[in-house]
């Protein structure tokens, strides 16, 4: 289940098929078994009871669907999309004189720092997210003020990728405060090497994505420890009808930063420093109504278990504000710069981005 769907469908594949602990919350899954013609069947291949037989379905179904630990899931989700943002629409590496122009894409993850490889519960990763940017930036040197004003935007309406749907904007303001940078004047020692001070940039970042999805999602799983081999269980979520898969993620936070960049040989800018994001609100919105087929097979025959009633709903607020590292490169090539910057921040999930673009800077 896990097949991309344009880029915006990267996004939904991870939020459809990753697993995390589960909750008691008034979300979930409903089905029963009793009654069913093919109960007894089941019973006999698995060697369990109808009890363990409900627990184990419901877990599996809570881990494919996210139902119980809605706001959770949500949650990291929305801290994902707001990492992207992270920097997107600064640049700490150009030292331009006049002006720059330019864009980037970025790419998020929120990865469970106590997840154990080979592990049977949960996924490591917990939360993505993806953005990309138009920038521009004007230098105010020419009043004598070692400042940089950066402004970004992007806005893609909704748009369908097949049975997906997704839309994207964002827009930032921001300006950075020079200290210490070098003279312009040329010499030896600084077409080898040259510091570039010290850069101080505040502003403002909002950003938006919604995403929906109307095509099936499926699984299948074995139950393990089963009297007659092969037993497995396929399930189907409908998403016809009158079903419902929809996330909305909003993000606004105003970050501090403090960076500093070492260029060699005219060439590669290495820099890095320090973020700091105070979340001024926003929110992500999860609503998931779906009906989930389940067809159970022993020895090869389909037995039929009925249906299983998902629903989720979940409004949350965004996490607080983080502490986080910047590292990044680039490669200047006269006036075109090329750059790749990851932004890391010691959290659970530990959140990290990628974010790679290209500027013209004179």
């Amino acid at each position: 289940m896990r097949k991309t769907v344009g880029t915006l469908g990267l996004a939904f594949v991870f939020l459809a098929a990753l697993g995390s602990k589960a909750g008691a919350q008034t979300n979930g899954v409903t089905f029963t078994l009793q009654g069913n013609p093919n109960l007894q069947a089941l019973m006999n291949a698995t060697g369990m009871t109808q009890p363990e037989l409900d627990a184990f379905l419901t877990n599996k179904l809570d881990q494919l669907f996210q139902a119980t630990n809605a706001a959770g899931f949500i949650r990291n989700f929305g801290d994902a999309q707001s990492f992207t943002s992270k920097g997107l629409g600064v640049d700490y590496a150009s030292e331009a004189t006049y002006f720059e122009v330019g864009g980037a894409a970025s790419f998020a993850l929120g990865m469970d720092r106590t997840y154990q490889p080979g592990s049977t519960q949960g996924f490591p990763i917990q939360g993505v997210g993806l953005n990309a940017t138009a920038m521009a930036g004007v230098s105010l040197g020419f009043l004598k003020i070692p400042v940089m004003v950066f402004g970004n935007w992007m806005q893609v309406p909704t748009q369908r990728y097949g049975s997906m749907s997704g839309s994207l904007d964002n827009w930032g303001l921001h300006a950075q405060l020079r200290l210490w940078g070098p003279s312009r004047k040329g010499s030896v020692l600084k077409t080898l090497v040259r510091w570039g001070g010290i850069a101080i940039t505040t502003g403002f970042d909002s950003s938006h994505m919604g995403l929906g999805v109307s095509h099936d999602v499926s699984s299948n799983f074995s139950i393990p420890n089963a009297v007659t081999n092969g037993v497995n269980v396929d399930v189907t979520g409908a998403a016809s009808g009158n079903a419902v898969f929809n996330i909305d993620m909003t993000t606004r936070s105003i970050p501090v930063e403090v960076t500093t960049s070492v260029r060699l040989l005219t060439l590669l800018t290495a820099y890095g420093g320090l973020g700091f994001d105070w979340q001024l609100g926003g929110g992500s919105k999860l609503d998931l109504n779906m009906n989930a087929s389940m067809v159970g097979h022993v020895a090869g025959q389909p037995l039929d278990l009925g249906t299983a009633l998902v629903h989720a709903s979940a409004n949350v607020a965004p996490s607080p504000a983080k502490i986080r590292g910047i590292l990044g490169a680039q490669v200047g090539l006269w006036l075109l710069r090329l750059f790749v910057q990851v932004n890391a921040a010691n959290t659970n999930p530990v959140m990290a981005s990628l974010a790679v673009g290209a500027r013209l800077a004179y």
